[in-house]
């Protein structure tokens, strides 16, 4: 009989565990790793089963979260950035040298001139280059950009100008330069000098003027570069016009381009031209060199198109003009007036204005002032001179000035300053120092700012004046910023050797210093401690060295045969061997101590008879009618060495017990 296929959706609760256990199967084949854990959840309970669904629904949704979203913009820089076009650096290097003009004569300069298309970072140009028989000076050098087969094209160019003495051919021969860290070689180039060339052609170059060239320190000239225009080239643009040198600082905000008239180089009419004026400002003395260069050329990304002609492909060409020399003075110290920023004449100032001229106590009100002055002669750069101090005024400078641009279009520069009246006493705003230098008379030339007559009132609310002027006083009393002082007028002291010192051989054995003296305090205290818990050890010390000092002395007397002072020695020691025993005084024991401390066997015998001798005597000395001869004494020495050595060896056995020899003998 054939199972009923919907016998087995009949039960729910069986239904559910097969699709479980196709689920766990597949889940423990697909991921290994979470086998076991889905296998222990099925065990634990029938919910588990639900657990999984909503599992798999939450990273479900997480991966649908992760993926990028292809509407999403990028950032616009970004777009910008790979919307320009690269810069071609993969194509060979193809160098490219010649004279402009090929032929001249005598004494009339050409210029060398070698191209790449590179990137003149790239370019690892030599120093010196070899021009036998030829007088080199070297111009200028640079890089522009143009685009070309969808892509930047580098076009780096160096100037030399050339001069020769003599008639004849003249060579500069080829060399090699590195190039993006390849050797590329510098075809030669050849230049004929000869008397009556058949066309006197010169190379173009840029004029290049200054207004004068008689400046000071930080007063600003006008510069010109001009580049006039030829009937075969019509009029060029220049582009990336620098000037070169070094002592000064070019203001590039202050650059005018234009199209003028100018006189013909050759004599004549004159020509248009294009112009390049820009401002430049000298911040070292002496005689400053300078000169201008620029790239000539049309200004079209691809050829230039003629009408009924071929198309000729865009040409840079290098040009630079030849030096001035500025010479430059330092600014005069005597007679400066205050308030001088930097600036020079001519300048003049409107009569200041005020937000209001009546205002109370306390209230801010502003106060502004324009100086009219050239624009070309760095007005934009025009420093305002610091407000003064005033007790009763609050001064304070607003950095509110225009762009250079517009104060260059309108001819003035204006400054504002923050009032606030501390009382009502003032009739008129404080002036203001400021002061300008007149390069034609080399003198300053006061132009200070000039009070405004004002009515203050009370405040309506009570101010603090005592604290705003001592909050005053504090910042007049600022510390000076730290200066380097000037060169020692003496030498100090000398170093024997440049290596520091963490890096000598010695120094690692010094920082065992520190080791050794703490070892040497601690064992010091523990001693101490030692000692303190054993006085008998220091009074045994004491006894040996009192012992030893009297032995020597008896020595000595016995030397010289002095009875007298051999017999008083040889007492002294032996009561001071005996004293740390008792412990007594040394000068408290008598003969029957000292035997006392003999051993039972030496009481009764030599020993002890040669101890009774020396105290007999001594006592019949002190205190009998006659002195007692000792001369006898002299020959017990022996005796008595042998005594004295048997006490000094009882002292250096530590924890000795002297109670052991005092029984009656």
């Amino acid at each position: 009989m054939a199972e009923n296929p919907k016998s087995e959706i009949r039960n729910p609760k069986q239904f559910l565990n097969q699709e479980r256990a196709m689920s766990q199967t597949m889940l423990t084949g697909q991921l290994p790793v979470f086998g076991l854990l889905i296998s222990n959840l099925f065990r634990i309970s029938d919910f588990g089963f639900w657990i999984l669904i909503l599992l798999l629904l939450f990273v479900s949704a997480v991966a649908a979260n992760a993926q990028p979203n292809p509407q999403t913009t990028q950032d616009p820089l970004m777009n910008l950035m790979l919307a320009q076009p690269q810069i071609d650096v993969d194509s060979p290097v193809t160098p490219a040298s010649a004279f402009d003009p090929p032929v001249v004569r005598p004494g009339q300069s050409a210029t060398y001139s070698v191209k790449l298309n590179a990137l003149e970072a790239s370019v690892e140009w030599p120093d010196h280059i070899s021009a036998p028989n030829l007088q080199l000076r070297q111009g200028g050098h640079g890089q522009i950009l143009a685009l070309g087969g969808g892509k930047l094209q580098p076009h780096t160019t160096f100037n030399y100008h050339v001069t020769a003495a003599q008639t004849g051919q003249f060579t500069i021969p080829a060399f090699t330069v590195e190039v993006y860290g390849n050797p590329v070689e510098i075809p030669a180039a050849q230049l004929s000098v000869v008397s009556n060339p058949d066309s006197a052609t010169a190379a173009p170059a840029l004029v290049f003027e200054a207004a004068t060239t008689n400046l000071y320190v930080g007063q600003p000239v006008r510069l010109r570069v001009v580049l006039p225009g030829s009937p075969s080239a019509g009029i060029q643009a220049l582009g990336q016009v620098q000037i070169n040198g070094q002592g000064f600082i070019v203001d590039q905000s202050s650059v005018r381009q234009q199209l003028g008239a100018i006189p013909r180089p050759q004599g004549g009419g004159p020509v248009v031209g294009f112009i390049y004026d820009i401002t430049l400002t000298p911040v070292a003395t002496g005689t400053l060199s300078a000169f201008a260069q620029g790239f000539a050329g049309n200004r079209f990304g691809g050829g230039i198109v003629i009408p009924n002609g071929p198309a000729s492909p865009t040409d840079f060409i290098l040009l630079d003009s030849d030096p001035i020399e500025l010479r430059v003075k330092p600014l005069p110290h005597d007679g400066q007036l205050p308030g001088f920023t930097g600036g020079f004449a001519p300048l003049s100032i409107e009569s200041p204005s005020l937000s209001t001229n009546v205002f109370r106590v306390g209230d801010p009100v502003k106060l502004t002032v324009k100086v009219h002055g050239d624009p070309n002669n760095n007005l934009q750069r025009l420093v305002p001179p610091a407000p003064p101090q005033d007790p009763d005024w609050q001064l304070f400078l607003i950095n509110d000035t225009a762009p250079p641009p517009l104060i260059q279009a309108q001819g003035y520069i204006a400054f504002s300053y923050n009032l606030i009246a501390l009382s009502t006493r003032p009739r008129a705003t404080p002036a203001i120092p400021f002061s300008c230098f007149d390069p034609d008379r080399a003198a300053y030339q006061d132009i200070t700012i000039t009070p405004v007559p004002v009515q203050i009132l009370p405040g309506s609310v009570p101010t603090d004046l005592r604290a705003i002027e001592k909050a005053d006083a504090a910042d007049a009393s600022r510390e000076k910023e730290p200066t380097l002082s000037g060169l020692a007028a003496s030498c100090g002291l000398s170093a024997w050797s440049l290596v520091p010192v963490q890096r000598l051989p010695w120094f690692a054995l010094a920082q065992l210093l520190p080791a050794a003296a703490f070892t040497g305090l601690w064992g010091w205290d523990r001693r101490r401690r030692y000692l303190e818990q054993h006085p008998d050890v220091v009074l045994r010390r004491r006894a040996r060295r009192a012992l030893r000092r009297h032995w020597r002395a008896l020595r000595s007397a016995a030397r010289r045969r002095d009875s007298a002072r051999f017999a008083a020695s040889a007492i002294e020691a032996l009561q001071a061997a005996s004293a740390p025993h008792y412990p007594a005084t040394p000068h408290a024991l008598v003969g029957a101590d000292v035997i006392a401390l003999l051993p039972p066997d030496q009481r009764a015998g030599r020993s002890g008879d040669v101890v009774r001798r020396f105290f007999s005597a001594c006592d019949a000395a002190r205190f009998g009618p006659v002195a007692a001869g000792r001369d006898e004494l002299l020959a017990l020495e022996p005796e008595l060495e042998e005594i004295l050595a048997q006490f000094e060896a009882r002292l250096a056995v530590p924890g000795y017990a002297a109670e052991s020899h005092l029984a009656a003998p």
